[in-house]
């Protein structure tokens, strides 16, 4: 504690990692919509679990969204701006295991879409205890945090695109922001329960549900996404791109263990993905 504590103390800068999930009809492969018209956008966020013993809340103001049209039969390319009616507060730790919560819902020409930029008033982290640290935001007020979909959004008039921003706890503190893209039209879970083993191998009678572990979703070398083991011991890795993956399992205090070749099929949840961590 006292550990993060002093980093906090020095001021910290909040890193921007999202998972983009496109859903719906008008989420489709980078071939421009041609119907003209205009379509519906519905923006909600979302927040990669996080080992939360330490923090009580993490919260962002977001007050409004941009997205650049590549491609359109109905306007110029150029950024369309969308202002919230007034700026909103997400506790990003209530938003976890798949939760949503809407951001905006507006309605906006049919085409191309290759950038969305995210407007971030304030961000902030509440310590067990009730001290609050203010994280700062490069250009997460000025310019928008920079938000890279790919394969590009495509909005068809008449129809609906669902987008979730998934944002990474976990992995919100470094000087550089990073976003990765996830097309979840073609995106599925991984699910499992960890346990402990206490010291008799081979033998379940004295497993216990293991909640803090850390669960690593890898395509190839390439971290894709973490998740915790929650108090039952259960784990949801949500929104994952159709593939096939390796899922590790870690704690400090236990040896780590791996299960290669997970498939995750589209609209799927690939389960009983479990782990029996034996202590160090």
């Amino acid at each position: 504690m006292l550990l993060i504590k002093d980093i906090f103390s020095k001021g910290l800068i909040i890193l921007a990692i999202f998972s983009l999930g496109l859903t719906g009809c008008g989420a489709s492969n980078e071939t421009s919509n041609e119907t003209g018209g205009t379509g519906t956008l519905n923006l909600r966020i979302t927040d990669s679990p996080f080992l939360i013993d330490l923090i009580e809340e993490a919260t962002v103001t977001i007050s409004k969204i941009s997205i650049h049209v590549s491609d359109s039969p109905e306007v110029t390319s150029g950024f369309i701006t969308m202002t919230l009616d007034q700026p909103k507060t997400f506790d990003l730790l209530k938003l976890q295991g798949g939760v949503t919560d809407s951001l905006i819902s507006a309605s906006i020409p049919a085409g191309t879409y290759k950038q969305i930029r995210l407007f971030v008033d304030s961000a902030s982290v509440k310590l067990d205890g009730g001290v609050v640290f203010p994280l700062e935001i490069p250009s997460g007020s000025q310019s928008g945090i920079k938000i890279f979909p790919k394969p590009s959004i495509i909005v068809d008039g008449g129809l609906t695109t669902d987008l979730v921003l998934d944002f990474d706890v976990s992995r919100s503190f470094t000087p550089i922001p990073v976003v990765r893209v996830v097309n979840s039209s073609s995106a599925g879970n991984i699910s499992g329960t960890i346990l402990s083993d206490n010291g008799t191998q081979g033998d379940a009678s004295d497993d216990m549900q293991f909640e803090g572990a850390a669960i690593t979703a890898f395509e190839g070398t390439v971290e894709v996404s973490t998740a915790f083991s929650q108090t039952n011991g259960s784990y949801v890795l949500p929104f994952l791109p159709e593939g096939t993956y390796n899922v590790t399992a870690s704690h400090t205090s236990h040896d780590s263990s791996t299960e290669t070749g997970i498939i995750v099929v589209v609209g799927n949840n690939t389960g009983g993905v479990d782990f029996t961590l034996p202590k160090q």
